[in-house]
């Protein structure tokens, strides 16, 4: 196929293509896309491309899944106009696969449960930093009390 940074980058502008273009992106296009460009040839072609297809799938599932999942700004060709944080697509299950559906073609459920992911997340992270923050004190206090009834390692002036 390619080096890895190299197909990221081509999963990247195929995705990018399909936001652009208002399309719905779903892993297995996108992955037949891919072998499209670059065809896999020879005599186990077939079972590289079995291999290959199960690996991209992963992969590019991945890549929707994060999309619009972040508290940073989106990425300039991501953002829908108007907005800092508003993708113009957003990851949703449809046909049994995770997709990456515009904005525009959303259901209000889908968009909905969205909403519910990202709250559900933001508390998350919150009691993540609140638990982070009492570690932290404890682990002072602790560090207080154990220097505070340690042993001089001598005695002064001799």
């Amino acid at each position: 196929m390619a080096k890895d940074n190299s197909l990221s980058l081509e999963l990247h502008k195929i995705i990018g293509q399909r936001m652009d273009n208002g399309e719905i992106a779903q892993p297995g296009q996108i992955v037949d896309e891919v072998f499209r460009n670059k065809p896999l040839t020879g005599a186990h072609a077939e079972f590289y491309r079995a291999f290959a297809k199960k690996q991209l799938m992963g992969v590019v599932t991945q890549m929707l899944k994060r999309i619009g999942m972040s508290d940073d700004p989106a990425p300039p060709q991501m953002v829908f106009p108007g907005h800092t944080r508003l993708v113009k697509s957003y990851p949703v299950k449809r046909g049994g696969e995770r997709a990456l559906v515009p904005l525009s073609h959303c259901t209000p459920q889908e968009i909905s449960e969205h909403i519910s992911l990202l709250r559900k997340q933001a508390n998350g992270c919150e009691n993540h930093a609140a638990e982070l923050e009492t570690y932290v004190k404890s682990r002072l206090s602790s560090e207080d009390v154990a220097a505070a009834t340690k042993a001089p390692d001598h005695y002064g002036p001799v």
